[in-house]
């Protein structure tokens, strides 16, 4: 098996499940109890934010946990939205942003809330200063992701953040989830991020959204005792003491992950110039952990099903919109269809090893002699 779609999800460190299920032996007790089992299901808790918060640097935020990072975005999106409707409500989001960013923005602007969105430059950076021009004295949200997911393009979220400085009215959110574990980010440039445990090797059905204290958020979970009061539900322990230990285990010898990304990136995009009629998609912009790439001699649909048949798995786009093969993101990117039609997204992990790229590119020669 080549696994090449790490940022549809990655495996889950052993170290992580390990300990998740000994967590469930140890901290079953409700954190809502007073007795002495659910205290000690609380304090863990409280010591993994703590360790979550000192992992990103940070020290004046809340951790909330949610069920993942689309939970956590439209908790965000929608709770500074409403939050804040009484003294305005324009939101500006971007064009490369995640379906459930872009799905809460839709269902904002159906409930009258004015949307705008930010236009971007011709490498799929948004314009710093036509997004300040679109600034109102009504404008409270702006959402914009660190990462894209298809193409890997890097925002510039310091610039972004020292702009949105002079506009204190103006909250700032940042979908995070391609970018933890990825690239190295101050983390004190939003006022709250999203991010997902199993983009990082840890367990799927837990994410977290953290927020910097004093800001306002409307819940969108009502009921239930919880850790926080913008999130109800009975505190699912065992998971969030494994959103910390995988996060922790990530950025260990994380400059060496990097390295081994990088020379896996390199390999890649060595051989992949031997390729006839392959056009790169992800820029100089993009992180090295994503490669979007047409190979205009095949339509994505039937590579991605033929690599699939042998045991080679990539994406044809987001996971999440992977029933249209056509990659809008790429379409809006290059303006070309037939690169939209023909591109796939590979993840590279330190994990990555030249055997499984070299089986990539072995298998896409037999698949396009078919």
């Amino acid at each position: 098996m080549v696994y090449l779609d790490y940022s549809a999800t990655t495996p889950v460190e052993k170290k992580v499940l390990d300990q998740y299920i000994l967590d469930n032996e140890l901290f079953y007790g409700n954190p809502n109890s007073t007795h002495k089992l659910g205290l000690a299901s609380k304090n863990a808790i409280d010591k993994a934010s703590k360790d979550i918060l000192d992992v990103f640097g940070l020290d004046s935020y809340e951790v909330i946990y949610t069920s993942g990072a689309s939970e956590s975005n439209n908790l965000a999106i929608k709770g500074i939205a409403y939050a804040k409707q009484n003294t305005g409500n324009h939101i500006i989001t971007s064009n490369f942003e995640h379906s459930s960013v872009v799905a809460c923005f839709t269902f904002l602007s159906k409930q009258g809330f004015s949307v705008d969105v930010a236009p971007y430059d011709e490498y799929g950076l948004v314009d710093l200063k036509k997004l300040e021009k679109r600034i109102t004295d009504k404008t409270t949200l702006v959402s914009i992701s660190a990462v894209n997911s298809e193409t890997g393009i890097v925002q510039d979220l310091k610039a972004i953040s020292l702009m949105l400085k002079k506009y204190p009215h103006v909250t700032f959110h940042s979908d995070l989830t391609q970018a933890v574990g990825k690239i190295k980010l101050d983390y004190n440039l939003v006022d709250l991020f999203s991010f997902s445990g199993h983009k990082i090797y840890g367990l799927k059905g837990i994410g977290g959204l953290l927020v910097r204290k004093g800001i306002k958020v409307i819940p969108q979970i009502h009921g239930g005792k919880s850790t926080t009061s913008i999130r109800s539900g009975t505190p699912a322990s065992p998971l969030m003491l494994s959103l910390r230990n995988a996060l922790v285990l990530m950025y260990q010898d994380f400059d060496k992950k990097l390295e081994i990304v990088q020379k896996n990136y390199n390999y890649f995009i060595e051989k992949l110039q031997a390729v006839d009629n392959a056009v790169l998609n992800s820029n100089q912009y993009s992180l090295k952990q994503i490669v979007n790439v047409s190979f205009l001699d095949v339509v994505s649909g039937f590579l991605h099903q033929e690599l699939s048949n042998r045991d080679i798995f990539v994406s044809t786009s987001t996971a999440c919109g992977s029933e249209n093969p056509m990659s809008i993101i790429v379409k809006k990117l290059t303006g070309s269809l037939e690169r939209a039609e023909t591109s796939i997204r590979i993840s590279l992990s330190h994990l990555t090893t030249k055997k499984e790229i070299d089986q990539f590119f072995e298998s896409y020669q037999e698949i396009i002699r078919l």
